[in-house]
């Protein structure tokens, strides 16, 4: 990298010693700046990556009846280990930001494809644990963040199943990629970008979203069920 730059350097020079504006001078010092900053300064071999959270969703039955309850749950230990720099990171201080949706997989066109809590179940908060239902743009979901308890993280929720028909909870952090809000932010690190994976149970029941294919947002996620499926911890079920 610093071969390159300065082969640029040599290039660009003899075109602005012959430019006698000190502004000229001054913005092109700054380019040079922006120019290593973009080119050093992001993520290098000392910063973590990425993380992985498990989910786990209790108990498993791909058909639920209506008034049946189910419970969320993520727990892990406070010392995360990063394969890439084969080291374990405090994440104490980290705000993980989940966001837990619930969409309808055949209601989509009365309903939007928006996350609707409050119309699908009844969210039933568990004391201690930093978890609530919000609501943005018309659509509900739950939001929060991990309760640091002794050496463990975790999130912790039941939803009583209000309403009969096909659907779909994903998770997602709106914290990820922010640096400052993971502490991350020193030696130029990027924020690391979080994922969740369902660890139990291991049948996501794809297979339903894939029945309701014909329904264009349904289509959209199937399309790369790898970064927009499983990698929210999708999980698909049916209330009769």
């Amino acid at each position: 990298m610093p071969s390159m730059v300065n082969s640029f350097i040599l290039k660009v020079l003899p075109v602005i010693k012959y430019k006698k504006s000190p502004n000229i001078m001054n913005s092109f010092v700054k380019f040079i700046f922006i120019f290593l900053l973009i080119s050093c300064g992001d993520d290098g071999p000392n910063c973590p990556g990425d993380m992985v959270l498990p989910v786990e969703i209790s108990p498993y039955n791909p058909y639920y009846n209506v008034g049946d309850t189910i419970t969320f749950s993520s727990i892990i230990h406070k010392l995360i280990y990063d394969k890439k720099t084969d080291k374990f990171y405090d994440a104490s201080n980290y705000s993980f930001g989940p966001i837990i949706s619930v969409f309808s997989l055949d209601s989509i066109n009365r309903y939007g494809f928006k996350s609707q809590v409050n119309l699908y179940c009844d969210f039933i908060r568990q004391d201690d644990f930093k978890m609530f239902v919000d609501t943005l743009d018309n659509k509900t979901f739950i939001g929060g963040d991990y309760l640091l308890e002794k050496d463990s993280l975790g999130i912790l929720f039941k939803l009583k199943l209000e309403k009969s028909g096909f659907y779909w909870i994903s998770t997602d952090s709106w914290t990820t990629g922010d640096s400052y809000l993971q502490n991350n932010h020193r030696f130029n690190c990027r924020g690391r970008y979080i994922y969740f994976y369902l660890q139990s149970p291991k049948e996501n029941n794809i297979q339903f979203m894939q029945k309701f294919r014909n329904i264009y947002p349904n289509d959209y996620y199937l399309s790369d069920s790898i970064s927009k499926f499983y990698n929210r911890a999708g999980y698909c079920f049916e209330v009769r």
